[in-house]
C-alpha cells in the first residue's frame, strides 16, 4: 500500500486550514483515505481506513470497539462575546446539542438559552476559576478541561500529548486527547492506556477536515470516551464529506450522540 499525499487547503471564513490528504489502496483494491495536519497522521488514518474496508468492518471495530457505542458529542462554542456565544449556543440547541464547551474568559450567562446538561470549560493556558464558577450558576454538571492538573471542585480532564505526560497525571478525573496533536495511532494506544489507568477519556478535534473528524468519532467510540468534541469541521466549505470515507456515522438526535453504523457499512469507492 504505497501512500499518495496531496497538500490541501480548507477555507473557513477568512482563515485557511492546511493539511495533507493521504490515499492508499490494498492489494485487493480497497481504498483508504486520511487527513492530517502532518503526513504521518494522514497516512496512519488512511492505512487504518483501508484495513477496515478490507475486513468489511467499521473503523471503530478495527480498534476493538463496538459499533453500537454512543459517544456524547460536544459543541465547542468559539465566540467570546455575549452576542456570539448566544448565537452559537442557540444554534447548537436547535441542532440537538446538550453538551457545550466554552473557553475560559468567555461570556457564560448567554449559554443558559441552550439549557445544557453539561458545560465543559476550556481552561487550557488560562485561569478558569471565574468561568467555572459562572458556569456552575447555570448548569449542575460542569467539567474543566486544562493543560495541567489544578485544584478544582469539578471533574478535571487534563490534555496530554505524549505517553510521558499521561503517566504523570495523578489526581484528574480523566485525560483529553487531540488526535491531530497526538497522532492517530498514538491516540488509540494512549487512550487504551488511560483506560487501564482508570481515567475517563475525552477526544478532541481541531478545525480540520470532516474526514479526520469522522475517524476521531470512531476512535472515541472504540475508547468509549465520555466526551468527544467533534464539531471542528462544521462550517468548512469545500470539504471531503462526499468522498465515501469508511468511518461513516449517524447522529441519533442531530449533534447529540454519535453512533457508528451497527451493520457493516456500504463500502463506497473513494477516489
Amino acid at each position: 500500500m504505497r501512500p499518495r499525499f496531496e497538500p490541501v487547503e480548507l477555507r473557513h471564513g477568512g482563515s485557511i486550514v492546511k493539511g495533507y490528504l493521504c490515499r492508499v489502496e490494498t492489494s485487493s483494491g480497497q481504498p483508504g483515505l486520511g487527513f492530517g495536519f502532518d503526513p504521518i497522521t494522514a497516512q496512519e488514518m488512511a492505512l487504518a481506513d483501508a484495513e477496515a474496508r478490507e475486513d468489511g468492518i467499521p473503523l471503530c471495530e478495527l480498534f476493538g470497539g463496538s459499533p453500537g457505542v454512543e459517544v456524547t458529542s460536544v459543541l465547542h462554542v468559539s465566540s467570546h462575546d455575549r452576542h456570539g456565544v448566544w448565537n452559537e449556543a442557540w444554534g447548537g440547541a436547535g441542532a440537538g446539542y446538550e453538551s457545550l464547551m466554552v473557553e475560559a474568559g468567555s461570556a457564560v450567562a448567554p449559554l443558559s438559552c441552550a439549557g445544557p446538561e453539561t458545560l465543559i470549560v476550556d481552561g487550557r493556558g488560562k485561569d478558569a476559576d471565574r468561568t467555572v464558577e459562572e458556569a456552575k450558576e447555570i448548569c449542575s454538571d460542569v467539567v474543566l478541561l486544562s493543560d495541567r492538573e489544578v485544584d478544582t471542585d469539578v471533574p478535571l480532564f487534563v490534555e496530554v500529548s505524549s505517553r510521558e505526560e499521561l503517566e504523570n497525571v495523578e489526581e484528574a478525573s480523566g485525560v483529553a486527547l487531540s488526535v491531530q496533536r497526538v497522532g492517530f495511532l498514538d491516540s488509540v494506544l494512549m487512550g487504551e492506556r488511560a483506560r487501564d489507568m482508570g481515567f475517563a477519556v475525552m477526544v478532541l478535534t481541531e478545525r480540520e477536515s470532516a474526514v479526520s473528524v469522522k475517524a476521531a468519532a470512531h476512535l472515541a467510540g472504540a475508547l468509549e470516551a465520555e466526551y468527544a468534541d467533534l464539531s471542528g469541521h462544521l462550517g468548512i466549505v469545500g470539504d471531503f464529506e462526499a468522498l465515501g470515507y469508511a468511518p461513516e456515522m449517524e447522529l441519533t438526535g442531530p449533534g447529540r450522540e454519535v453512533r457508528v453504523h451497527h451493520d457493516p457499512y456500504e463500502l463506497a469507492e473513494a477516489p
